[in-house]
């Protein structure tokens, strides 16, 4: 990618105090080239600017040095919350307009050359990997302060969509955050199938990683993926750390023979893991209290895809001292061998979750029966039962809340509840002890 440089220092000021953070999409509003616009704002004072301008025949000219704000995005009033000239970068794409007649900014006849998109695109993308900048912050103007800018992209949304899409897909690299692509019983069956221990628990575990990869719009099979990387299957064979620990990334361990963190079950320990991918994966806030304790040690947003969490494999260390560098973990090809494991899960066949037949498999809500309402049953309310051994109660509707009780009942003993009240997958019990999740209790 060639960079052409005509680079002013009249229309922009030092950036100072706030990093690089978001990319901004602009157009020029008028039918000039990318030269033609460099040497404009290099020839006077004009109050306004961007880092970069692409052509019509995808060449690209740098106005702006990338440590330097640029005035491409400021108002009086925003409409994004923390996105502003001095942590984003401005990109200004050139256009064409079928009726020169009228130059209105609202006119739907302004269009991009293919050669302009197709160059944006691969600056865009250089410009993700080196600030670890993931697609989510990536915007237009419009996005911004509510402006018509770039008009191609705001008339027609879908256009604006193929042009996020095309800095994925031409990348090739394989997002943390999104939707999970593995079912629950995929990822408990690839784990028991290597490790026959983890039975019964796998699926309790697998679905759990889901539910809260979701909530924090986080994949959950990919976090289940580097699960069973960083623990060996659950084995944690050549580890210090054991199981009764619940750490399943490593937390705390910066060398061989460190026990790292600790915690006290379970759901906490995979509500950390959760939460600290999300911490390298977007600089989003989170969707419940932090739990995490190495949450604030993590530079967020630096790995927001699986192959920069490896940091030889990072494009944010380029050219950088050790000391510095980001990302999850320092060994070769990290990443690569988390989507291994991943490709793996995804092929497990139905066939083959065959391998957890005779485990205690709670009902999905679709197979639950409908309640049967006893007399002594408030109105609005239902009798369950639970569908596993034992249960934890929780003080309120999530695993971040601390567990109160629980209960222990084995099949043929196990006791009617009343839930009053459903809130996120959690249930309260009428009796004031507090919440359960629901995913593993069936209508009575």
């Amino acid at each position: 990618m060639k960079i052409n440089r005509l680079v002013n220092t009249i229309n922009c000021n030092v950036r100072t105090g706030r990093s690089v953070e978001y990319i901004v999409i602009h157009y020029v509003g008028a039918l000039g080239g990318a030269e033609d616009n460099c040497r404009y704002y290099a020839s006077r004072y004009v109050g306004a600017s961007a880092h970069y301008f692409v052509g019509h025949d995808g060449e690209i000219w740098q106005s702006v040095e990338e440590k330097d704000i640029a005035w491409h995005c400021g108002a009086k009033n925003y409409n994004h919350p923390d996105c502003r000239n001095s942590n984003s970068i401005g990109v200004e794409l050139c256009v064409r307009k079928r009726d020169t007649s009228s130059m209105g900014a609202g006119d739907t006849d302004w269009y991009f050359e293919p050669a302009t998109v197709a160059a944006a695109q691969e600056l865009v993308r250089d410009l993700m990997a080196r600030y670890s900048i993931s697609l989510d912050h990536v915007l237009r103007h419009y996005d911004v302060t509510g402006k018509c800018c770039p008009n191609p992209y705001v008339m027609d949304g879908s256009l604006w969509e193929e042009f996020k899409a095309g800095l994925l897909s031409d990348a090739g690299l394989t997002p943390v955050c999104g939707a999970t692509q593995a079912t629950a019983e995929q990822m408990a069956a690839y784990l028991v199938k290597k490790n026959p221990d983890t039975a019964p628990y796998a699926l309790e575990h697998a679905r759990l990683y889901l539910s809260e990869g979701a909530k924090e719009g986080i994949r959950g099979d990919v976090a289940w993926a580097q699960r069973c990387l960083e623990t060996g299957h659950d084995t944690y064979e050549g580890s210090a750390v054991t199981l009764d620990q619940h750490n399943y990334g490593g937390f705390g361990v910066t060398k061989k023979g460190m026990k790292g963190e600790s915690f006290p079950d379970a759901a906490m320990g995979i509500l950390v893991h959760i939460q600290h991918l999300k911490a390298y994966a977007n600089s989003d806030p989170l969707a419940v209290p932090c739990v995490d304790p190495r949450f604030v040690y993590v530079r967020r947003g630096c790995s927001p895809y699986v192959e920069w969490l490896g940091q030889q494999e990072n494009p944010a260390n380029e050219g950088k001292p050790k000391k510095e560098w980001v990302g999850w973990a320092a060994g070769k090809d990290y990443g690569s061998k988390i989507l291994a494991i991943l490709k793996r899960i995804l092929s497990v066949t139905k066939e083959e979750e065959g391998i957890l037949q005779g485990q205690e498999i709670p009902q999905s809500p679709s197979e639950q029966e409908p309640p049967v309402i006893e007399p002594d049953v408030p109105v609005g309310s239902y009798l369950i039962m639970t569908t596993v051994d034992s249960l934890r109660i929780r003080r309120g509707p999530g695993m971040e809340y601390p567990v109160v009780g629980g209960i222990n009942e084995t099949a043929g003993k196990k006791k009617k509840y009343t839930i009053v009240e459903e809130r996120n997958g959690w249930g309260r019990l009428k009796s004031g002890a507090g919440w359960i999740y629901l995913w593993y209790t069936r209508r009575a």
